[in-house]
């Protein structure tokens, strides 16, 4: 989740494309996971509410069988009765893979792994007090 910057028109770029929110492989998602079971995930304890929509869909064939995904998500969240709820808009970028159930059954129904995720936000500044959650 790249940092997004506010350019002039022209410059070329609207990300740093050496910082980001966050930048995790599967190991960090692991244990992100795990950390969320345990009594040391104080950002979501309570739970957050939350509810995503996601839209816009679209879907382009990608090199080696692959799958690139487009979508757009709305992410509502709420802390409770204590502050205003988050509303987080942005697109998602999603490369898939074939799993080893599609790669198995040629011609049949085609199962997909999560191989790369980029997601972008709409804001260059982010008005949520953390990013516990999973978008």
């Amino acid at each position: 989740m790249p940092v997004r910057v506010t350019t002039a028109r022209g410059a070329g770029f609207d990300a740093l494309s050496d910082m980001g929110h966050f930048d995790e492989d599967l190991y960090a998602l692991r244990k992100r996971v795990q950390r969320l079971a345990t009594d040391h995930a104080w950002t979501e304890d309570p739970p957050s509410r939350t509810r995503h929509y996601i839209t816009n869909v679209r879907t382009f064939a990608a090199e080696a069988g692959m799958l690139a995904v487009e979508s757009a998500i709305l992410l509502f969240r709420s802390r409770g009765d204590t502050r205003d709820a988050d509303l987080l808009s942005c697109g998602r970028a999603d490369l898939l893979r074939p799993g080893a159930e599609a790669r198995s059954r040629p011609g049949g129904p085609a199962g997909y792994l999560l191989a790369r995720r980029e997601i972008t936000v709409d804001e260059s500044v982010l008005r949520t007090q953390n990013l516990a959650i999973f978008l």
